[in-house]
């Protein structure tokens, strides 16, 4: 009663008193927090109009394309209304009581704790129970919204009422007309209004995005900045009133209690809950327990469940019917830990199924971040149609930084029909001699720690069992940074309990900050030693970006450390290397080293050049490669770790492209196994190649990055999860440093190439490839650089 005392107040003030029974309220609705919605609240705030904006709390911040905090909280002070819409966006109708709790509580507990005020609430999909509704009351929401209960341009929807009652019959599920998408002309948007004016109640719109090209459920900004407008004379002329969802509901800001946790996580075996479909889900005829359906795109399909199990009673079918684009799927539901697998940051898994189909199939992977962010991550390969029962496996790349749980499924692509069951997720197996790259991170930095290297000094660093590292692995690679040096000198680094090696990594000049790539094998203790062979002190610091699995590497591409050993110096032969010169080192069956070895990987050192120039490393009897390993000037003294393919004559060939002579050392740390690599982990050579010349196009700014695509071009699979690459800056206009890092990972505390203005410069990168088969270069300078990337091989 007391709402209708209000709106009758309200139109006594705003309307002519004969128009009175007539007013129509009208809300705009905005779900799911898309960034692009924040002009369209700029527009229809500017003319005095607010609006309540559903919001999933783990939308917010997640990435470029959704709201941040600080935007939510800007609508807010703005006069719009935010309201809840759960932590991911499920289907609740799918999930059972537990997981609906949650998303719903705990959605609301996110928001407020973020500074928000929230008392109404959106179902995601419009999917509700009464049973639902109850618990979305339990949570301290004064009011639900439906869709699809109101007459519109929707065939569908003839026969519906044309506006919901005020006040709503059931607040907890209110009436609203359909999702406004693409299809929808201004007129049918202003009809929404025009045909409920003649007997008043309220009317909620739906919008989604705005001025999204080719978006399914876009709106045009012409179409909605008109629809604002003419609901702006509307509103003038006494016909309606606009107000938010809470303006219309009212009522107190209640209390919200929290969420029952999750239930335990599967942490051995399968980390599937209900991996054969035996158990049925929470809705008769639905899906089974902890699976649900999914998929995007332009595509009609259906899902049941059919009899025809490769084991047991139960497997899982899909029909696609129509296909324009995207897919279709049943997969472990996006939530907040009811039913999705746990993982961890850099961990690689293995799934598998059994399948039969009339067209192709691929595993499709997400991640999510923190409790709510579901991201897509990648695909497997297709597996063909296939009329019998057979089993695929896939291994993922490592988990990305941040990820706290996956979901993943066979899907469909195309026309046809897909039936699974029995599926497996475990934690991967890496074969001995395999890689697992880790965003870099700082495992030392004597500048914080144990203080600078004394003169022909010694400091070791733990590597085995921290950070998540095992505890024995074989060998570790890492950027070696020396600092504030107060003498010229070069440091060797090598397992810890062993030997001291005649080999160096790292050479420097007084006061000079250099870096260099290492690859070295891990001693018993789990530690490296870096000597300092120097008659002054030295600062160290050192990045890991990743490690080889111990053990002896016996598959295609697997790794092999040795203790670094000099395979080359030229400065102990009759002459140095001519102009434009090359040189072929013997690197099979020498040393221990196989005859036939796929891959080597040295620190390439130049010495005593008599001009400036560049050294390129590539297999014997291959072309040679538009790309280089280390640049020098004259007289300089410089290394570069190089991983290069090895020639079918067990040799590389080092070329000197320079109008000078030089000395040329080469120091073998390991070899990559030869085969072709099929094992997660294992490497797979390609001929030096330039990915990226920013010369090219335009110089990276001062504090900038840019991105260049690994996966998927130049022979390297979209599926790699790492490459090796050599980084090279030239033409910088002032100091500074580069650090690499997957593309979708936060930047790390860490760097891979320090230079000075105008230096080229390069140094050897190992680093995982982002979800999205990209590595980003971040430029910490004042000034620009240019910056070029020749990858030499991939890890699978």
């Amino acid at each position: 009663m007391v709402l209708v005392l209000a709106a009758f107040f309200n139109a006594i003030l705003l309307a002519p008193a004969a128009r009175a029974a007539s007013l129509v309220t009208v809300t705009l609705t905005f779900d799911d927090a898309h960034l692009d919605q924040m002009a369209a609240a700029a527009y229809m705030n500017s003319k005095g109009l607010h609006g309540t904006f559903f919001t999933p709390s783990g939308f917010l911040n997640s990435d470029s394309l959704h709201m941040t905090t600080a935007q939510a909280l800007a609508l807010q002070s703005a006069g719009n209304e935010i309201g809840g819409h759960t932590v991911t966006h499920p289907d609740l109708a799918q999930a059972d009581t537990g997981e609906v709790t949650r998303q719903v509580c705990d959605d609301r507990t996110n928001l407020t704790n973020m500074g928000l005020r929230v008392t109404n609430f959106a179902y995601p999909y419009a999917s509700s129970t009464p049973a639902i509704e109850t618990i979305v009351q339990s949570c301290g929401y004064n009011s639900a919204r439906g869709l699809g209960d109101i007459a519109s341009q929707i065939p569908a929807s003839a026969g519906m009422p044309l506006s919901e009652t005020m006040p709503p019959a059931d607040p907890y599920l209110t009436k609203a007309p359909d999702q406004i998408d693409s299809t929808w002309t201004l007129q049918n948007l202003k009809d929404l209004t025009l045909k409920a004016e003649p007997g008043g109640g309220w009317m909620q719109y739906t919008f989604h995005h705005i001025n999204v090209a080719n978006n399914p459920l876009n709106v045009s900004t012409a179409n909605f900045n008109a629809l604002i407008d003419f609901l702006v004379a509307e509103q003038a002329a006494g016909r309606i009133i606009v107000k938010t969802v809470d303006q219309v509901i009212g009522g107190t800001v209640k209390t919200n209690p929290a969420g029952p946790p999750p239930p335990a996580p599967i942490t051995s075996g399968n980390l599937l809950r209900n991996p054969g479909f035996e158990t049925a889900g929470p809705v008769a005829g639905g899906a089974p327990s902890c699976w649900v359906p999914g998929g995007y795109g332009n595509n009609t399909y259906t899902y049941s469940t059919v009899t025809g199990a490769h084991t047991g009673t139960a497997a899982e079918q899909l029909v696609m019917t129509t296909y324009l684009d995207g897919d279709a799927k049943i997969l472990p539901p996006l939530d907040t830990g009811q039913c999705s697998p746990t993982v961890t940051p850099g961990k690689r898994y293995t799934m598998s199924a059994w399948y039969n189909s009339t067209a192709n199939t691929q595993f499709e992977l997400y991640y999510r971040l923190g409790q709510g962010n579901w991201q897509y991550w990648t695909s497997s390969p297709l597996y063909p149609p296939s009329a019998a029962y057979t089993q695929v496996t896939y291994t993922s790349p490592p988990a990305p930084a941040g990820a706290t749980a996956m979901t993943m499924a066979l899907t469909l692509t195309s026309l046809g029909t897909l039936v699974t069951d029995d599926y497996s997720l475990t934690e991967a197996v890496l074969p001995p001699g395999a890689f697992q790259p880790l965003t870099p991170m700082r495992l030392l930095d004597t500048r914080t720690s144990s203080g600078p290297v004394a003169p022909n000094g010694t400091v070791s660093f733990q590597v085995g069992g921290v950070n998540g590292i095992p505890a024995s692995v074989s060998a570790v690679t890492f950027n070696l940074t020396v600092a504030n040096s107060t003498s010229f000198g070069f440091v060797t680094a090598y397992a810890s309990g062993t030997a001291r090696p005649n080999a160096s990594n790292l050479n420097y000049d007084t006061g000079q900050i250099v870096p260099n790539s290492v690859t070295v094998p891990v001693g018993a203790d789990g530690k490296v030693t870096l000597y300092n062979q120097s008659t002054g002190t030295a600062q160290l610091i050192a990045d890991v970006s990743g490690y080889y699995v111990a053990g002896t590497a016996a598959a295609a591409g697997a790794f092999q450390p040795i203790a670094p050993t000099r395979f080359l110096d030229t400065r102990n032969t009759p002459t140095p290397v001519a102009p434009n010169g090359t040189i072929s080192v013997q690197v099979g069956g020498v040393s221990g080293i196989p005859a036939n070895v796929s891959a080597v990987t040295f620190n390439l050192t130049v010495a005593n050049s008599t001009s400036f120039g560049f050294v390129a490393a590539y297999a014997s009897g291959t072309l040679r490669p538009n790309a280089s390993n280390l640049n020098y000037a004259t007289g300089q003294i410089v290394p570069n770790r190089v991983t290069v393919p090895v020639g079918s004559d067990g040799k590389v060939t080092l070329y000197n492209q320079s109008t000078g002579t030089a000395q040329l050392i080469v120091d073998v740390s390991g070899y990559y196994l030869t085969g072709v690599a099929t094992l997660p982990g294992t490497f797979e050579p390609i001929a030096p190649t330039r990915f990226l010349d920013t010369r090219n196009t335009t110089a990276v700014p001062g504090d900038g990055t840019i991105s260049f695509q690994v996966g998927g071009v130049g022979g390297v699979p979209a599926t790699a999860a790492a490459t090796i690459f050599n980084l090279t800056v030239a033409n910088s206009t002032s100091f500074g440093f580069v650090t690499a890092y997957p593309s979708g990972a936060p930047l790390p505390n860490a760097s891979n190439l320090n230079y000075a203005t105008g230096q080229i410069v390069p140094n050897s990168v190992t680093i995982p490839i982002g979800p999205d088969g990209k590595v980003k270069l971040y430029n910490r300078s004042s000034g620009t650089a240019q910056l070029i990337a020749d990858v030499s091989g991939y890890f699978l």
